[in-house]
């Protein structure tokens, strides 16, 4: 049997203190950066406070209905219920260093291969897809690497870091790359979890070739399309998208196996162009998840861009009303210079042949009102006021 084989018996080459991948901090710091600067700026506006308490209410909603739904509709794993599959999350666990042990699930998810661990008012789930079940069974090398991967984003607070570090993970080449250096880490960890090399591959192989060619597909050839496969928009795909390629992740673990670095694919210069406009998120990715970032952000870019509009159209809207009130002020002014006489009413100078053709309308809907002063009138508006406008007779 050749050593590409994936069914062959493979050690795993690894510490707990190289699980996660040195990438993962440098990004980690760049992200935080951005995030910082970000919610610092919201922080300083009443607003932006009001928009952050806002969508963080509905981010606490929308997890606590994904908590709900998964406590009342999925499969939860106990001694009595899948005890096969618990016992094997029970070694994951332990493996991984895990004391406070999360829920587990078994979701039925109409033939999609996946899992994924989410967080809830401080209870962790993990939730392993019922088709991945079937297709790698409940003790397999390839389950424990599939809980090990969701046990290590739990480890690592990836759940927390969506919503924390969002303004970071939205940005363009930057957030993407962040979030694929996490998947790359979980790799590692699912990999120290399975304690075999050949089951994380077959695990891997599986969730690109389903689940029952999956595990007969040879690793190597399918890792060699990550540098065989390449051109502008395999570059455009990888760059914009959260999660590595399939190919990449089989590469990655390969290297892990072999003990030599993976080569790095080149990409093509303009794709990184181009891929400054995409925003990050889970956009290549989709799920709940990436739904919550992207509300995340807008509610964000809200909070920022519309109290500047909002005192960009009330200086305009004063300035309208400062120019009636100027208006009506000459007009009450020069009546009574010509007349000898106050007005009796706005009726003496709003007219055809009169001072005023129509009355002043205030865009902001208010009344205005004048009065005599010592040396001139002073129009006043329900809304405005008099502000600094006084108008004193030639």
């Amino acid at each position: 049997m050749s050593s590409s084989d994936p069914t062959q018996q493979a050690a795993i080459d690894l510490s707990p203190s190289q699980l996660r991948i040195p990438k993962e901090n440098t990004y980690f710091a760049f992200v935080l950066i951005v995030s910082l600067v970000v919610w610092v700026g919201l922080a300083l506006t009443i607003i932006g406070i009001f928009y952050a308490l806002f969508i963080g209410l509905f981010l606490w909603l929308g997890h606590g209905l994904l908590a709900a739904y998964l406590r009342a509709e999925a499969v939860r794993v106990s001694e009595r219920q899948l005890p096969q599959l618990h016992a094997t999350f029970l070694d994951v666990c332990q493996q991984l260093g895990v004391i406070r042990v999360p829920q587990l699930y078994v979701l039925q998810s109409g033939g999609l291969l996946n899992a994924f661990a989410t967080r809830f008012a401080g209870r962790d789930f993990v939730v392993v897809y019922s088709d991945m079940l079937e297709a790698v069974g409940p003790d397999s090398p390839e389950m424990k690497f599939i809980l090990g991967h969701e046990i290590g984003h739990l480890k690592s607070k990836h759940v927390l870091k969506q919503v924390l570090l969002a303004p970071g993970l939205f940005c363009p080449l930057l957030g993407p790359a962040y979030r694929r250096a996490w998947e790359i880490s979980c790799d590692r960890f699912g990999a120290f979890a399975a304690q075999d090399m050949s089951g994380s591959l077959r695990a891997m192989l599986t969730l690109s070739g389903g689940k029952e060619q999956g595990r007969m597909l040879d690793a190597e050839v399918f890792a060699s399309q990550h540098e065989e496969e390449r051109g502008f928009f395999v570059s455009l795909h990888e760059l914009t998208s959260p999660y590595p390629t399939l190919s990449r992740r089989v590469r990655e673990l390969r290297a892990i196996q072999s003990g030599e670095p993976a080569r790095r694919a080149p990409r093509n210069p303009l794709a990184y162009f181009l891929a400054l406009f995409v925003p990050g998120g889970n956009f290549g990715g989709g799920g709940a998840s990436g739904a919550l970032i992207v509300i995340v952000i807008i509610g964000l870019m809200a909070a920022m861009a519309i109290p500047a509009f909002q005192k960009v159209r009330e200086s305009s809207l004063e300035k309208a009303c400062y120019n009636n009130r100027l208006m009506i002020g000459a007009a009450l002014d020069q009546y009574e210079l010509e007349q000898g006489q106050p007005p009796a009413s706005f009726d003496d100078i709003v007219g055809e042949d009169k001072y005023l053709q129509a009355m002043p309308v205030c865009p902001a809907h208010g009344e205005y009102s004048a009065q005599r002063m010592e040396n001139g009138y002073q129009a006043t508006c329900t809304v405005h006021g008099s502000g600094t406008v006084k108008l004193h007779r030639h």
